[in-house]
This record gives C-alpha cells, structure tokens and sequence, in this order.
C-alpha cells in the first residue's frame, strides 16, 4: 500500500491551518504591542483637566519646549473632569521640572492634539516623578466653537450691505496704503511706550474705584455737612452786623497791646533778665516747698492754740546753760564756705550730713515733724532728745567747742556727728518773739536782778519774762 503524503493528510491540513491562523494572530498582536509601545518602559504621571477638547488621540505626544518626552497612554472620566495617564520616558522625565502645567494644543488648525507641558516661571530643583499629578491644564479654544460662535454673526449680515460696506472701506483706503503704515507704525511705537505703564495703570483704575467706593460712603455725610454749612452761612449773614463789631473790638485790642508791648518791651526783657536769680534760688530750694507745705497743716493748729486768745500758752523746762561762745567764734560764713557746703546731693537724714551738703535744702527736720517723732512722750528739743548738730554744721560758721549745746567734746572731734534729722542745722530761736529793743530792755532788766551785766544775761531769760510782762501764763517744771 502506498504511503500518503503528510500535507494530503486531512488531520495534517487542519493542523497547519490553526497553526497559520495562530501565527497571523500572533503577528496582530505584535503589531499592535509595538504600535501601543508595551515592551517600552515608560514612568507613569496623571494630568487632570476640566475637558480635552476635540481630536486628542490616545497616543497623542507629550512635550517640553518642542522635545517629545511622554505620550498620553490612557483618558478616563474623572467626576467633573479627565483624567490622562502620561507615560513619560525615563530618560527625559529627569529633565521635566517638577510644578509644570500643562495645554491641549492642536498642532495644525484643525489638527490633533497634544500635551504640551509648561515649566514653572521659577523651577525649583526638584524633578517630576512616578506618580506626581499635573493639576493645571489649560484648553485653548476649539475652532468648531469659535465658527460656531461666528456663524450667528455672518448669518445676521446681509451680504450686499457687506459688501457695500467693503466696497466703501476699498475706496477710502485706496491709494492710502503708505500712510496707512505710516500711522500703523506710529501707534506700534506709542503702544509699545504705553505697554510698560499698563501695569501701574491697571492699579491706578483699582485704586481709583476703591476711592470711589469711599466718596460713594461718604456722600450722606458730605451732604449733611453742606446743609449745615448752609445753616452756618445763614447765621454768619444774619449776625454778621454782631461779627463785625467782634472784629472792630479785636483789631482796637489788637493795636492796644500793640502798643503796650512796643512800650514796655523793654521792662519785659530787664524784668525776665532781674527775676532770673529770684528763680533760681527758688529752684535751688524747691525740694523744700512740699514737706515745708505739709508741715504747715500740722504746725498751724499748733501755733493757733500756742496764741489762743490773744496770748502766748508755753511750757518752759529749764536745762543747764550752755557756756558763752569765745572772742575768736564769730558766726560769718563766706559765700565760698556756703557754696562748697552746697555742692553735695542733699542729706537723706541726719547721718548724711558732711562738709559738702551741710547748707543744702533739705527738710528733713518737717519730715521728722510729720513722721510724729515730736509728742509728748518725745518732746522736741526736749532734754532727752536735744538738737544734735553735726560738727560740719557749726564748725561752718565758725564755732571751735560744743558749749554744752551742739553735744559733747567727743561730738565736736568727730568726723560726723550722729544725728537724727535736719532739725540739727536750725537752733532755738527767739527772733520772733520780742524786737532787739524789746529783748535789750528785758535783759538790762534781768542784769539788775541777777547781778551781771545786760550782754550776760542768757537768751532764755527774754523768753521766759517776755510772756509775764505780755500777760501770759508761765509753767516752770
């Protein structure tokens, strides 16, 4: 029996036939995997945008400044607007800056589009990766829009009036052509002078619409005021007889101290120039005017009962006399001595107290007054609590001992005396009480009676008849 052939085989035929068809499968697929680039890595990116427009096919390019570095691989609804899946090459996607935008742009008039990706105005040094999404995409307008836009408005023309009103424009311009030009360029040269101000145009128009807005709140109030200011001028007018005679007294005040000024302006420079030492002085003691002030409030109660009735109530406590000063203790103090014993700050107490603030204003001793260091258990300048003078003090004016009065030896050798207050730099005083005449007349008085002579006598013995021979009481302890 002879043997048949393998392709007159039927079983054999069939075999080859799948396998052709397989094959030719095969080979679709392959071409479109290639068209379709799916053996191409590539590093996927989303773009999302409002819309696409028209005419974007899927495989539409993507590029930066004209150089293709993506497709478009994918577009998808996504809610409101599409999402695009970008396949971008590896190779370039180092070179796309990261915080591009991105347009749809036709690349002819009525061609397809593209993704075209616009860099940052200030690209940071970060580039767009695997996975980064593209916010911004920009559509520009589709030209079926723009005709769809445009047909309304040639169809409402009517073509002879359109072309009658061509015709016109022809004839108007024939033969104008250079002139035409010649202004076109001038205004491109004015338009490009004028271009760099439109900015500060443009804010000057929004601030001036934000100064109307403020006119525009403010014209109520501005109305109000003219209505008052017509109610103003009304009574101007009415008064103005009133206004007139104000004016002519002012002008005669006017022309009054005119004159006195011209005449005494003189006195008024020499008093200024006289009553400056005044002042001065007043300033040096100025930080004595306060606590003197306050003092007063106590020590004036105290002085009305003292010469309740028209006569002096004292109680006086006799203390051992102090010893009479000698030929050489004279109390003169230079200005010089007083001005070096001003230079210092002022005592704060009576510790304070040295050769260089012994005569400056003070008030400590009003102040030890107020603080109600002077009542009965305390009396000031009481035996128990008598003046203490600094040495400073009284070697000043020219005393050289204690004499029984200003301490003890020891207090007059040293440097500083301990004292309590200011009320050190005052002594008793009776200058008050009787004239020089008055007090002469009493201790020739006392000199007969005691035995000595008138210029002996103590000041003590003036103030102790003088409120007998007055009429007052007197009260020895």
């Amino acid at each position: 029996m002879a043997r048949t052939p393998v392709l007159e085989r039927s079983g054999s035929l069939k075999i080859l036939g799948a396998a052709f068809v397989a094959l030719m499968l095969f080979f679709l697929w392959l071409t479109w995997a290639f068209f379709n680039q799916k053996f191409v890595s590539s590093v996927p990116v989303t773009l999302v945008s409002q819309s696409t427009g028209v005419n974007l096919p899927q495989n539409a390019d993507v590029k930066l400044r004209g150089v293709i570095v993506g497709e478009v691989r994918s577009v998808e609804p996504d809610g409101n607007g599409v999402k695009l899946t970008l396949a971008m090459n590896p190779k370039l996607i180092k070179d796309v800056p990261a915080g591009v935008t991105a347009e749809l742009v036709p690349k002819t008039l009525f061609g397809e589009k593209y993704v075209s990706l616009i860099p940052p105005a200030t690209p940071g040094g970060e580039s767009l990766k695997a996975g980064d999404v593209i916010q911004k995409a920009d559509v520009p307008i589709e030209v079926e829009t723009l005709l769809d836009n445009l047909y309304p408005l040639l169809d409402a023309v009517d073509p002879a009036n359109l072309s009658y009103t061509l015709s016109a424009v022809s004839t108007a311009l024939e033969g104008r052509g250079e002139k035409l030009g010649t202004t076109l360029v001038t205004l491109n040269s004015y338009l490009q002078k004028t271009n760099p101000d439109v900015p500060q145009l443009i804010d000057d128009v929004n601030k001036l619409g934000t100064v109307s807005d403020n006119y525009a709140k403010a014209i109520p109030d501005l109305g109000r005021l003219l209505q008052n200011t017509v109610v103003t001028g009304n009574t101007i007018v009415a008064k103005k007889s009133q206004l007139a005679a104000f004016f002519d007294e002012g002008t005669a005040l006017s022309n009054t101290l005119t004159d006195f000024t011209k005449a005494n302006g003189q006195n008024f420079k020499e008093l200024a120039i006289d009553g400056r030492p005044v002042l001065d002085t007043i300033a040096e003691y100025s930080p004595t005017f306060p606590c003197f002030l306050t003092a007063m409030t106590d020590l004036i109660p105290r002085l009305d009962s003292a010469f309740r009735g028209g006569e002096l109530h004292i109680n006086v406590l006799l203390i051992p006399q102090p010893t009479h000063y000698n030929a050489n203790e004279y109390a003169s103090v230079t200005k010089a001595a007083l001005d070096a014993a001003s230079s210092g700050a002022p005592a704060k107490n009576g510790h304070d107290i040295n050769a260089t603030n012994a005569a400056a204003p003070t008030c400590l001793d009003l102040n030890q007054i107020n603080n109600g260091n002077d009542g009965a258990s305390n009396p000031y300048s009481s035996p128990a609590h008598p003046f203490s003078v600094p040495p400073d003090v009284y070697k000043l004016v020219g005393v050289k001992a204690a004499h029984g009065k200003f301490g003890t030896a020891a207090d007059f050798n040293r440097s500083a005396a301990a004292s309590g207050s200011l009320q050190d730099l005052v002594q008793p005083s009776i200058s008050g009480i009787d004239s020089a005449s008055q007090r002469a007349a009493i201790n020739t008085f006392l000199g007969g009676t005691l035995g000595m002579q008138p210029s002996s006598v103590p000041d003590i013995g003036s103030l102790l008849i003088s409120p007998i021979l007055r009429g007052s009481d007197v009260v020895i302890k």
